[in-house]
């Protein structure tokens, strides 16, 4: 899975479907959250390494899906 920065505070997935790492900042600290199709997975992170991983295990365990033509 590879990231690419959409704004400062969205990461994206090149997978289907697209994942999403989001950065809150609340009272000064910065907090990551995953999420795919509008829904958070996992937990809250210190770290948005963290959040990717979350994403990436949860893509180990749906898969990618198919295009249907």
């Amino acid at each position: 899975m590879k990231w690419a920065k959409q704004s400062e505070f969205v990461a994206l997935s090149n997978t289907t479907p697209t994942y999403k790492v989001a950065k809150f900042v609340v009272d000064g600290a910065a907090l990551y959250r995953a999420s795919v199709r509008g829904e958070f997975i996992g937990k809250v992170c210190d770290d948005p390494k963290e959040a990717q991983a979350i994403c990436e295990r949860h893509l180990m365990i749906v898969g990618e899906e198919k295009e249907v033509a």
